[in-house]
């Protein structure tokens, strides 16, 4: 089974190496990334980066309407027939197996379901205290969530059936696409909008961790000022949104299994 794995980012350079290793660890062997605006050193991160995986990158030098849609559906229309499935998430999401090693394990239980895409839900993490970015990887150094029955948790993010032409198109939002037959979640539940309100999330086959803080500085220094893929680089997040997202009630540790991999793999890499 062949996975591609679609992500539109700005200004990650920092964790990009990361979010590869990580995903490539997990059984995506195709990716397409996609870089808005970016005044980092991203273009370069992934320039060093294609020498080890099969990675597909664009430069969206300019500020386009609803840039990450245009992504999303640029991704699939040419690149939707060389894989098997493809998912949709942001730089700040880890999609990951809850029980098996890797998604391929997973997604072989729905290959000969009559399902055109399958929802994910996110975890959404908080800042775990960090008031200053800290030194480590993403995704141990942001250990505490919010509780599962947080309403943002229901959003979902989508890994699309590869192969279904121009009868799949990205929808009104980046987290739904319109296909022949339908987006359902892992347990078989129609998934009919990018957050499901009147669902409660599952999370026993597959999951999104979402650093949606990080840490304050981050916020402060980025985040708050840097837009929405989907919504415009005017966007500007109040001090609300803070407050609202920064919940540390839970800790986290099913994603720390792949801790020492992606340390070792990201220090072949810099070796060379």
């Amino acid at each position: 089974m062949k996975l591609g794995i679609c992500t539109i980012q700005r200004n990650r350079g920092k964790w990009l190496a990361e979010w590869v290793i990580f995903h490539h660890l997990v059984g995506f062997s195709n990716f397409y990334i996609y870089l808005h605006k970016c005044d980092d050193n991203s273009k370069e991160v992934v320039t060093n980066l294609q020498k080890h995986f099969n990675i597909q990158c664009f430069v969206i030098a300019n500020d386009t309407q609803r840039p990450q849609l245009a992504a999303y559906q640029h991704a699939y229309q040419e690149f939707g027939h060389e894989i098997d499935w493809m998912a949709f998430i942001d730089g700040d999401e880890f999609l990951h197996p809850s029980s098996k090693n890797t998604v391929p394990e997973v997604l072989e239980n729905y290959s000969y379901k009559k399902i055109s895409a399958l929802g994910v839900y996110w975890q959404c993490f908080g800042s775990s205290g960090h008031i200053e970015d800290p030194s480590g990887l993403v995704i141990e150094d942001y250990q505490y969530r919010a509780k599962l029955d947080f309403l943002p948790n229901r959003h979902i993010k989508s890994i699309v059936r590869g192969g279904q032409g121009r009868y799949c198109f990205s929808a009104e939002n980046s987290h739904l696409f319109h296909t022949i037959y339908g987006t359902f979640d892992e347990q078989m539940r129609v998934i009919d909008k990018g957050w499901m309100k009147e669902l409660q999330p599952s999370y026993e086959q597959l999951r999104i961790n979402h650093y949606v803080c990080q840490s304050l500085d981050y916020f402060k220094k980025f985040k708050q000022h840097s837009g929405a893929a989907d919504a415009g680089s005017n966007h500007i997040r109040e001090d609300s949104w803070w407050l609202e997202h920064d919940r540390n009630e839970e800790i986290e540790m099913e994603i720390l299994r792949y801790v020492p991999q992606v340390k070792e793999f990201l220090g072949k890499i810099l070796r060379k």
